[in-house]
């Protein structure tokens, strides 16, 4: 198949510019105990830069449940498939082997066959929405950097 074919056979419905992602897959014995742990640590709002560097996230979301067998990682991204989950084993590679790494049979970010691997875990929502279709996460990162300059412009002039 050949790269471009393999592009558009990827799982998971499109909004303008915005993709969903989601995978459901089981975890190992012990795994969401660890994996609540390891969460704690990592994220919150002192680490939002550490996913901040991806740089196309819009959300995401762990839930792990079935008892705590399986987890469930949803993600609403800019673009397409491939670069995104490049962006994964190029920007944050430790923090998703270190989450993922409690899923049974994950191969690591890194490996040539974690694509494969992703895909067999994905499964394409019924309907999805984007609020700003034609908004990218950069996009909105400088509207909000022009929005907080003209508040201080016009809180300087009316004091």
């Amino acid at each position: 198949m050949s790269k471009a074919n393999q592009a558009e056979s990827r799982p998971g419905l499109r909004a303008g510019q915005a993709t969903e992602l989601t995978i459901i897959a089981p975890l190992k014995v012990g795994g969401a105990e660890r994996l609540r742990k390891k969460m704690g640590e990592t994220f919150g709002d002192p680490n939002q830069k550490l996913i901040d560097r991806v740089g196309t996230i819009h959300d995401m979301r762990y839930v792990i449940f079935d008892n705590d067998t399986r987890l469930l990682f949803t993600s609403t991204f800019d673009g397409a498939w491939d670069p995104y989950i490049d962006d994964f084993a190029t920007k944050i590679p430790d923090t998703i082997d270190m989450i993922f790494g409690e899923i049974e049979g994950f191969p690591g970010i890194r490996s040539p066959g974690i694509k494969d691997w992703i895909v067999k875990h994905q499964v394409s929502a019924q309907y999805f929405y984007s609020a700003y279709p034609s908004s990218s996460v950069r996009d909105v990162w400088k509207a909000l950097k022009v929005k907080g300059g003209l508040d201080t412009l016009l809180d300087q002039a009316s004091s």
